[in-house]
C-alpha cells in the first residue's frame, strides 16, 4: 500500500468535503471565519459566524458506501480525543474573540461522496458537542 498516495487521496475528500460544507454555510448566510485554524498544535477545520454563534465546525467526508461498509457514520470519528484537540484550539480562538458577544458553538458536518467524489449529501449537526472533552456526542439521528 503506497502510503503517500492514500494520505494524498485522503486529504482530497477533506478538501473536498470542506468546500461543499462552506457553499453549504454561506447559502445559509454564516460568514466563513478561518479555514484550517490552528492553535496549540490542534486544528478546526472550520470557524463559521451566524447571526448569534461562532461554529466551530469539524468536516467528515467519507465515500457513499462507508456507512454501509463500515458500520459507521462519519461523526463517528469525531471521538473524545479529537473533541479536546478542537476544544484546545477554540479556547485559543474563543480568547481573542471574546469581545464580540456571540456565543460559541461545536458542530459537525458529515459529508458523502459519491464514486466520482461528488457531493451526494451533506448532514450538517449543529451543538454536535460541548466543550466537555469526555461527554459523548448528542447526535440528531
Amino acid at each position: 500500500m503506497n502510503l503517500l498516495k492514500t494520505l494524498t487521496d485522503k486529504r482530497l475528500k477533506g478538501n473536498i468535503g470542506e468546500e461543499a460544507v462552506c457553499k453549504l454555510l454561506k447559502k445559509k448566510k454564516y460568514k466563513i471565519l478561518e479555514r484550517n485554524y490552528v492553535a496549540n498544535g490542534h486544528e478546526i477545520d472550520i470557524i463559521a459566524k451566524d447571526r448569534e454563534h461562532i461554529c466551530f465546525v469539524e468536516g467528515k467526508t467519507r465515500s457513499s458506501d462507508a456507512k454501509n461498509a463500515y458500520g459507521t457514520r462519519p461523526c463517528d470519528a469525531v471521538d473524545a480525543e479529537k473533541r479536546r484537540s478542537v476544544i484546545s484550539a477554540a479556547s485559543v480562538y474563543s480568547a481573542m474573540h471574546r469581545g464580540d458577544g456571540l456565543k460559541f458553538r461545536f458542530d459537525v458536518a458529515e459529508v458523502y461522496l459519491n464514486p466520482d467524489k461528488s457531493v451526494r449529501d451533506i448532514n450538517y449537526l449543529e451543538c454536535a458537542f460541548v466543550a466537555d472533552g469526555d461527554r459523548k456526542i448528542k447526535f440528531n439521528r
